[in-house]
């Protein structure tokens, strides 16, 4: 006699095939890969700044997040995240969750920042994954359109008969304006005082008014100041002039071989954030990049539109952290 076996669709069989199928659609969907090809499925995207508005990482925030929402047909909100040198917008974007919904676009203060504090929540290359570098541009070396010099050594020279008596503003302490400053009072053997303050926009209103003698800005927000010939740029940092003044020569043409250095930002994502949704946002930002009207705008702004890998991007922030980390050891800077 032979053995009679139950029927595969009994509803014992049913019941175990039902709840094994919604486990293995629950571990597909919960996989990385899947949420990559989903993303960007919510709303909205964040895009953390470490700086008030108007500074030059909000410009380029703004920006890009104009047209790579169009781009991602998704609203991208930025968020400006000020204080702490930086290190509360950083600190609030290393703990977000990497789900690609959370960017934080910033400047080489990521970096430098690494030598400055001793006691971070984060790391510039193990918190977080660069996806690109977005800009270049240059710190610039202004006075006010008062003082009578209109060369750095003229400056130099300003400054050397007059020991102890000027200032040179900065941004804030440990900035790369800040770094420069003592880059350039270092290599003159200059006798001139470090004021910082909180924010570019202070500090350039300062020296318009003639309250400090000098200092250098990364360019974007200085160039509503030039424009409007309250302050007079002497010099640009980078190997080549920029766009935006050209006919500002740079330290390299004026003699200081030392300067040859641009401010860089660029957009990161917490680390864990899936391959796949890096590699999206890395192509779909450098085609932002690559927009004519993109170029325009921050071409007009003072930047220089960059691009590349993540990977090229990555080595990027560990020369710079070496970069700076040799020059706040020699002016001794110190922050509590």
């Amino acid at each position: 006699m032979t053995k009679t076996s139950r029927p595969c669709n009994s509803r014992r069989s049913m019941i175990k095939a039902c709840v094994a199928g919604l486990l293995a659609m629950s571990v597909v969907a919960g996989s990385p890969r899947l949420q990559a090809q989903q993303w960007p499925a919510k709303q909205p995207i964040r895009m953390i700044v470490p700086g008030a508005a108007g500074t030059s990482p909000d410009i380029l925030a703004r920006t890009i997040a104009k047209f790579l929402s169009e781009r991602l047909n998704q609203s991208i909100v930025v968020v400006n995240r000020p204080g702490g040198g930086g290190n509360i917008g950083h600190a609030e974007a290393a703990k977000s969750t990497a789900d690609g919904y959370t960017l934080l676009v910033t400047s080489d203060q990521l970096s430098i920042n690494q030598s400055l504090f001793r006691d971070l929540k984060f790391h510039a290359l193990e918190s977080f994954i660069p996806v690109t570098q977005a800009i270049i541009s240059p710190q610039v070396l202004v006075v006010p359109s008062a003082l009578p010099v209109r060369t750095p050594r003229e400056l130099s020279e300003y400054i050397r008969a007059r020991p102890g008596k000027l200032n040179f503003g900065s941004p804030q302490l440990g900035t790369v304006g800040h770094l420069s400053g003592e880059l350039f009072k270092s290599g003159d053997k200059l006798d001139i005082v470090h004021v910082p303050f909180q924010g570019a926009t202070f500090a350039l209103q300062e020296l318009a008014a003639g309250r400090i003698d000098m200092m250098f800005v990364t360019l974007p927000p200085a160039m509503a100041f030039i424009k409007a010939g309250t302050i007079r740029p002497l010099a640009v940092s980078t190997a080549q002039r920029n766009k935006a003044v050209p006919d500002v020569p740079t330290m390299q043409e004026s003699g200081y071989a030392a300067f040859n250095y641009g401010a860089w930002q660029g957009v990161f994502v917490p680390t864990g954030t899936p391959a796949d949704i890096v590699s999206k946002l890395n192509a779909e930002i450098n085609a932002v990049l690559a927009m004519p009207e993109a170029i325009k705008t921050l071409e007009n702004a003072g930047f220089t539109p960059v691009g590349g890998s993540s990977e090229e991007f990555r080595k990027v922030v560990a020369d710079t952290i070496t970069r700076w980390e040799k020059v706040v050891q020699q002016a001794r800077v110190k922050v509590e």
